[in-house]
């Protein structure tokens, strides 16, 4: 009996000595159950585009209510869809213009005899409630030149025309990351537009 006794405590013994030398079910390689979250951060910091300024061309100012024409230049030499348009607050003008017509046919009839005596330049109103139908002949931010070019117009027999004041949307065109052919392309529509300007900017991407 004392045999089986000692036996038994000995393997009690050794079975506690086995159990206090196990490690603890969580502490299997710490190091890297805790690096791994790290590396996954990394590759979301890598894979967020970059928020860093971008090289850009801005073209403008321009007056909101008379971008018909340079649109469509802009079409014309395709670069539409490589431009955004961008408000630039509003300015007070002096607008030369015909009091709206009745109707369209009146106003197409109005821009034929203009077109007669030699004068260019011109373009109807539509979509505004209350200018609808009116001739538009430009827009001046001085009103000496509003007068000077009113005094032209009179002696061509243009007698209906009248300047007025409006405030008006401005707007600038922005080409981001430029190629050399856009840049070029872009120069050229300067020329055609007469106190416009091209200039080099920084701006978001």
């Amino acid at each position: 009996m004392r045999t089986v006794f000692f036996l038994l405590l000995f393997i009690n013994i050794a079975f506690a000595v086995y159990i206090q030398s196990e490690p603890a079910s969580g502490d299997h390689a710490p190091s890297r159950g805790h690096a791994q979250p790290s590396s996954e951060e990394d590759q979301t910091e890598r894979s967020k585009p970059s928020r860093e300024p971008v090289a850009c061309l801005e073209w403008g100012i321009f007056l909101d209510a008379d971008m018909e024409p340079v649109e469509a230049e802009i079409a014309q030499v395709q670069l539409d869809a490589r431009l955004d348009r961008e408000q630039r607050g509003k300015t007070p003008v002096f607008w030369i213009h015909i009091p709206p017509l009745k109707n369209a046919f009146l106003a197409e009839k109005k821009m034929g005899e203009l077109g007669r005596l030699g004068i260019g330049g011109y373009s109807r109103v539509q979509n505004d409630d209350k200018w609808n139908n009116a001739i538009s002949l430009g827009f001046f931010h001085r009103v000496e030149d509003a007068q000077s070019a009113l005094t032209a117009l009179r002696t061509k027999g243009v007698r209906s025309a009248v300047i007025g004041a409006r405030n008006l949307d401005q707007v600038a065109f922005v080409l981001r990351s430029p190629s050399g052919e856009d840049t070029a392309k872009l120069r050229i529509l300067e020329k055609k537009f007469p106190g416009s300007e091209l200039k080099s900017s920084k701006c978001a991407p």
